[in-house]
């Protein structure tokens, strides 16, 4: 068990540094819906408020270190601290754990830089029946405390894996009979004209470029969202819940 002292420096760095959270293998998750959302992964707690979860967690053995208001506001990642936060292990997923068969539906983001957006993104592939998340090496820090707070929990209710090599990833993801569909302005068609039933693998770009030329070339189809008002375009989070509903109602 670590020290007081050496837990409070722990979530700080974890906070702020993202070597930081590779080097430890962990994160940060704040508030009680994260808390409970995160579940057996969590590893320590740290509050100022005894809330329930952070009853329940004693009640299972777990470290818990309780500090003053202020010591907690001078230590938490938001504007208005709800009193408990919690270090907990990074995920230990496989590629396999996202192929369902037919089922599959993966959502696969290529250099999303928003923490908003994938956050967005991750709980969008939650509520929209995904078996999984992908996120390449150009992607914003899956664990970084902006990613974690957007996803609303959702980072801990499917399979999500981070990968260093787009191209093998793609081709595992062909090998294993995964359709794949890159999100594509440009696209000559709509997204309802493409069929997303199935095992199917959706790419999502980069917020300003879109999927760079190379990756829409080796995919199987590209499709567009299509708009008729005078918005230029749809940030990335929102384009994926429009591509996961589509994808829902062709599979219903």
């Amino acid at each position: 068990m670590r020290e007081a002292k050496a837990v409070l420096k722990l979530v700080k760095n974890l906070l702020e540094k993202r070597s930081a959270r590779r080097k430890e293998g962990r994160f940060v998750v704040e508030g009680p819906h994260l808390v409970e959302a995160a579940g057996e992964k969590v590893e320590c707690l740290v509050y100022c408020e005894n809330l329930p979860v952070v009853k329940a967690l004693e009640a299972q053995g777990t470290p818990c270190y309780k500090i003053s208001r202020q010591q907690f506001e001078e230590l938490s990642g938001v504007e208005t601290p709800q009193g408990v936060l919690a270090v907990v292990r990074e995920f230990g997923f496989a590629f396999r754990d996202l192929l369902k068969a037919d089922k599959t539906l993966i959502v696969y983001c290529l250099g999303v830089q928003d923490p908003g957006n994938l956050g967005t993104i991750i709980r969008s592939a939650d509520a929209f029946g995904a078996t999984g998340v992908i996120v390449s090496k150009g992607t914003v820090d899956l664990y970084n405390p902006k990613v974690v707070r957007s996803s609303m929990g959702s980072l801990f209710h499917l399979p999500i894996i981070t990968t260093e090599d787009d191209g093998a990833t793609i081709k595992y993801l062909k090998e294993h009979k995964v359709k794949i569909v890159a999100a594509d302005g440009s696209a000559k068609q709509d997204v309802a004209a493409v069929s997303l039933k199935g095992a199917v693998a959706l790419l999502l770009g980069n917020e300003g470029a879109g999927l760079i030329k190379s990756i829409i070339e080796i995919a199987d189809e590209a499709a567009r969202i299509p708009m008729v008002g005078r918005a230029e375009s749809l940030n990335v989070g929102m384009a994926t819940s429009v591509l996961l509903y589509e994808a829902l109602r062709q599979r219903s």
